[in-house]
């Protein structure tokens, strides 16, 4: 049986994209990263959001399961996020996946990006919500670095979602 995947809408410039932390806490470690990854991506000309949960900081995660998936759910949810990116990678995005409401999720579709740990999620979005996602940079390796986003990657992020 052959399953329609289906394609979120591509990003257009003063769109707003989200900010999630679904597994490691570092947001809530090094606020001046988290700074440097939005002023980055407002410099591309995007509008930023930070999900409630993504600064916190709980042992070796950002928040409890629940309140991490609901910050996915939530973006997916708002009309005005278009893209959802995550912070960064870690050990235990596969604690959210009992959480996520993946019928939302594939009636509201969005660009999905992030990478390592995050692979666990772009197998659920896949395969729970037919979902096609980006395997691609995150807040803190790419667009938190210094002085700015490498040229490469800024080119092909833009192919990929604009």
């Amino acid at each position: 049986m052959k399953v329609k995947l289906i394609k979120p809408n591509n990003l257009k410039v003063g769109d707003r994209i989200g900010l999630v932390s679904p597994s490691a806490p570092l947001a809530g470690l090094v606020p001046h990263r988290v700074e440097r990854g939005v002023k980055m991506l407002q410099d591309l000309w995007f509008k930023v959001k930070i999900c409630k949960n993504a600064l916190k900081i709980t042992g070796h995660t950002a928040d409890s399961p629940k309140e991490r998936a609901e910050d996915i759910n939530n973006f997916f949810k708002d009309k005005e996020i278009k893209a959802i990116i995550c912070f960064i990678g870690g050990n235990h995005s596969n604690q959210v996946l009992k959480y996520l409401d993946f019928n939302l999720i594939k009636r509201n579709p969005k660009i999905f990006i992030g990478y390592s740990d995050i692979t666990v999620l772009h197998f659920a979005f896949y395969t729970q919500a037919n979902l096609i996602t980006f395997y691609g940079p995150a807040v803190f390796t790419q667009f938190a670095e210094n002085p700015r986003i490498l040229p490469y990657t800024e080119e092909y992020f833009k192919k990929a979602v604009i």
